[in-house]
């Protein structure tokens, strides 16, 4: 019998415009780069999802309405739901994997293969369009950060510049261990959460392009590029920049009114 993960598996790859293949480090290397190319990381889901995971006790969005709304409406989401979509769509297409945590606050994707273990991460607004193996360092750039990732006797540090540094536990872990990093990722207490941000960035036309609490900005090869933009102009740059859905922003900006204004009061 075929699943609603499946078919939700499927719509995914076919919006990435790739196909099943066997699973190779090549294959990986195509996948990774087409996630980081076509889904956003984004704030505005994590805030749609909001009140139905406090009704649910659990912030994750099912499978189905993850890739649904990525395809239909042009969402994507944080490391959470990113990290969860990637590691469900490589273990379908035969890909030996498991879930790992940086702290503070981070989810990425182990990939056993024969060549070794890999670090995959979709996850990060960073310049990552492959999988890395695990255990030994590296360092990427892009016109907006860079990106170092460091393996020694003491543990393994990724230092985003601009960003925060972070250590990542190479233990492969379940999405059930990680349920109280993900409520705690969900507390409007903390000032760190991304619940405080209305984020929408990807890739356009090859400039990685973000939308932040009002601020478009490009991140152009000649230097960065801003432009402050009102409440009412961002649902409509969703549609003409991203080709997003614009109602993604009333609805995240709705609830971001309504619980930051409680949280700060």
């Amino acid at each position: 019998m075929i699943s609603s993960d499946d078919i939700a598996v499927d719509k995914l790859l076919h919006y990435l415009g790739l196909h099943r293949e066997p699973p190779t480090l090549e294959y990986l290397h195509r996948l990774i780069k087409a996630h980081q190319l076509r889904i956003p990381f984004e704030t505005l889901t994590k805030l749609i999802d909001y009140e139905p995971g406090l009704a649910r006790g659990d912030f994750m969005p099912t499978m189905t309405e993850y890739v649904e709304r990525i395809v239909t409406r042009g969402a994507g989401g944080l490391c959470w739901t990113l990290a969860r979509g990637c590691q469900v769509l490589l273990a379908d297409l035969g890909f030996d994997t498991a879930l790992m945590y940086m702290d503070p606050g981070h989810c990425c994707v182990r990939v056993e293969l024969s060549e070794g273990p890999f670090y995959a991460d979709v996850g990060y607004a960073a310049p990552l369009y492959q999988a890395y193996p695990l255990f030994a360092s590296f360092s990427v750039e892009s016109h907006r950060e860079a990106f170092e990732y460091r393996v020694g006797p003491e543990g393994i540090f990724v230092t985003r510049n601009p960003g925060p540094a972070k250590t990542l536990d190479p233990t492969p872990r379940r999405l059930d261990e990680l349920r109280g990093h993900i409520m705690a990722a969900n507390d409007w207490t903390s000032p760190q959460s991304f619940l405080h941000r209305l984020i929408f960035a990807r890739d356009v036309d090859g400039v990685y392009t973000t939308l932040r609490d009002l601020t478009l900005t490009r991140y152009l090869p000649g230097g960065i590029e801003k432009t402050v933009v009102s409440a009412q102009e961002a649902p409509s740059i969703l549609r003409n920049v991203f080709g997003a859905d614009p109602t993604l922003y009333v609805e995240a900006a709705a609830v971001h009114a309504r619980y930051s204004s409680s949280a700060g009061s």
